[in-house]
C-alpha cells in the first residue's frame, strides 16, 4: 500500500510539472518584416523563418547585433537569398533553434521575411 501511495504521488507530481518544461518553447513571437530593423534586444532564439523574395535578388540577414552598422561576417546568425521574384522557402530551426545574446538585427531587401522567435 505504501508503494502505490508512492507510485501515485510522483505520477502526479510528474503531472503537475511536465507543462513547465515546455513553457519555454509556448511563448513565441510570430512577426512579419519587409524592412531592416532591430526586433529585439539582448536574448533571441529564432525557430522558424518564412522568407518570399518581392523582387530578383531578394534577400535578408539575422545579425547578433543592436545596429546595421555592427553587422559583420563573425555575428551572422543566418542569411539566405533568391535569384527570382516571388521564390523562397522556410527554414526550420524548431529543434535546435538559432541563438543569440546581443540583439536580433535584421536586414531586409526586397523581401518578406516572418520571423518565429523568442
Amino acid at each position: 500500500m505504501r508503494f502505490m501511495r508512492k507510485v501515485l504521488f510522483l505520477i502526479l507530481l510528474f503531472m503537475l510539472l511536465t507543462p513547465f518544461a515546455f513553457a519555454d518553447r509556448e511563448v513565441e513571437t510570430v512577426t512579419g518584416y519587409n524592412s531592416s530593423t532591430l526586433v529585439k534586444r539582448g536574448d533571441w532564439k529564432i525557430y522558424r523563418i518564412d522568407f518570399v523574395a518581392t523582387a530578383n535578388g531578394g534577400s535578408f540577414t539575422v545579425y547578433d547585433s543592436l545596429t546595421a552598422a555592427e553587422g559583420a561576417n563573425s555575428n551572422v546568425k543566418t542569411e539566405q537569398s533568391e535569384a527570382t521574384a516571388l521564390n523562397g522557402k522556410p527554414l526550420d530551426f524548431t529543434n535546435k533553434p538559432i541563438e543569440g545574446s546581443t540583439g536580433l538585427y535584421l536586414v531586409v531587401n526586397n523581401a518578406n521575411v516572418v520571423l518565429h522567435y523568442k
